[in-house]
C-alpha cells in the first residue's frame, strides 16, 4: 500500500516525492522516531530501505553526507544522506528484516552471557564511531537493528554529533529522555562516556531490568496526582522534568529488578557505566569492553527459555518452579534428574545452588 506523503511537511514533502522517483514507499512508522520514517523498495538497489527525515540543525549535527561513509561491520550502513535545508536532512540504511534490539526484548529473555556478547557488538559499533570522530547520543534498543539472530548492529544516525579537539560536543539538541546523560542536563554537553552511560543502560535491559517507558510509571503518587490533573503539552512537560529530577539524581535504574542469575559482577560494570558524574564512568569504549571480556570467562552461562538451564562444558543444570516449590536438577543420558538433597527456599538460594555443583 503506497504511503500518503502529503502528509509530511514542506520540505520534506518534496524530497520524499523526490526520492519515490526511485523508491516506492509502502510503508510509514512513529515507533522510536524523532521525525518521520519511510520503508519503502528501492528500484535500484532490489531491497527494502529506510529513509529517515530528521531535523539536524544546521550543523548541530554531523553533516548528513559524511554519514555515508560509516563503515562497520556493526554499523547500519548508510546509502545515502543529504542535508534538504538547514534545518532537515535525511539518511538511507537498509531494512532490518530482524527488527530492533526493543522487538527482541519483548519476544525473548537473554541469560548473562548472552547479554554480554550483545553489548560487545554494540560497543565495537560504537568504538568504531568515536574513532571516527563521532558521538551517537540515542543509544537505546529501538535503535540497534538485529542483521541476523547473532548480529546487531547501530543505527538512527538522527542524533550523531562531531566531537570536537577535547572529546565532546556542545549541542543544545535533545534525544530520547530515558536515556539522557546527567551531563547533557547540566552542562548541555555530550562526551563519549554519554554514550558509554547509554551502553550501561542497554545492557541493564538486557539483563531483565525494568526500564518502563511509560512516562507516568516515573512519578511519585504525589507526581501522578498532579499529572492527572494536567493535559496535553502540560503533563508531557511535567513529567519531563520529574524525569530529568531522577536522571540528575542517578535514580533511573532499579537493580532490584534484576533477576537472581544476574552477577554482581555486572551489576558494578553497570553502576559504573551509569555513574551520575562522566568522570567517574569508563573512559573509552575500549575499557568497558576489556572489562566485559575479562568478565566472559567467569560469567555463569544461564539460559533463558521454556527453563532456566545453566550450561557448562560437560553439564546442564536447570531450576523448575513447580507447585510443591522450586526443584534442581541435573541433565544426565539425555533425561533430567532432580538433585533431591538440595532443597531451595527461594530463587536466590536456587541460582546459588545450582551454581555450585
Amino acid at each position: 500500500m503506497a504511503v500518503d506523503l502529503s502528509v509530511l511537511p514542506e520540505p520534506i514533502q518534496a524530497k520524499a516525492l523526490e526520492l519515490s522517483g526511485s523508491i516506492e514507499f509502502n510503508k510509514s512508522i512513529t515507533k522510536g522516531a524523532n521525525g518521520y520514517v519511510l520503508i519503502g523498495t528501492n528500484k535500484i538497489l532490489d531491497r527494502a530501505v529506510v529513509v529517515k527525515f530528521y531535523y539536524w540543525g544546521g550543523g548541530d549535527h554531523a553533516e548528513p553526507a559524511l554519514l555515508a561513509a560509516l563503515n562497520s561491520d556493526h554499523v547500519l550502513k548508510v546509502f545515502d544522506a543529504a542535508a534538504i535545508n538547514e534545518e532537515d536532512a535525511y539518511f538511507m540504511t537498509p531494512f532490518c528484516e530482524g527488527g530492533d534490539l526493543d522487538d527482541k526484548l519483548k519476544n525473548s529473555k537473554f541469560g548473562p552471557l548472552q547479554a554480554i556478547d550483545v553489548v560487545l557488538q554494540i560497543a565495537s559499533g560504537l568504538s568504531y564511531l568515536h574513532g571516527s570522530g563521532y558521538l551517537h547520543r540515542d543509544l537505546k534498543p529501538s535503535n540497534i537493528f538485529c542483521a541476523s539472530d547473532d548480529k546487531y548492529l547501530i543505527g538512527d544516525f538522527g542524533s550523531v554529533v562531531v566531537q570536537n579537539a577535547a572529546g565532546y560536543a556542545q549541542t543544545l539538541t535533545r534525544h530520547s529522555l530515558l536515556y539522557r546523560p546527567p551531563e547533557e542536563l547540566a552542562l548541555k554537553q555530550s562526551f563519549r562516556q554519554g554514550d558509554i552511560y547509554q551502553l550501561g543502560m542497554v545492557l541493564f535491559q538486557l539483563l531483565g531490568g525494568h526500564l518502563p517507558y511509560d512516562e507516568r510509571v516515573w512519578l511519585t503518587s504525589k507526581q501522578q496526582k498532579i499529572y492527572d490533573e494536567k493535559v496535553d503539552i502540560e503533563q508531557q512537560l511535567y513529567a519531563t522534568s520529574a524525569i530529568e529530577d531522577r536522571i540528575s539524581k542517578g535514580k533511573m535504574l532499579d537493580f532490584s529488578s534484576l533477576p537472581t542469575w544476574v552477577p554482581k559482577s555486572l551489576m558494578t560494570v553497570i553502576r559504573r557505566a551509569c555513574a551520575v558524574d562522566y568522570k567517574n564512568r569508563y573512559a573509552a569504549t575500549a575499557d568497558f569492553c576489556s572489562i566485559l571480556n575479562n568478565l566472559r570467562s567467569k560469567v555463569p552461562d544461564w539460559r533463558i527459555g521454556g527453563d532456566i538451564v545453566l550450561h557448562r562444558a560437560k553439564k546442564q543444570i536447570r531450576v523448575v518452579s513447580t507447585v510443591k516449590g522450586l526443584r534442581i536438577e541435573k541433565r544426565i543420558n539425555g533425561g533430567w534428574r532432580t538433585e533431591r538433597q538440595l532443597k531451595p527456599v527461594d530463587w536466590a538460594q536456587a541460582i546459588q545452588m545450582a551454581e555450585g555443583l
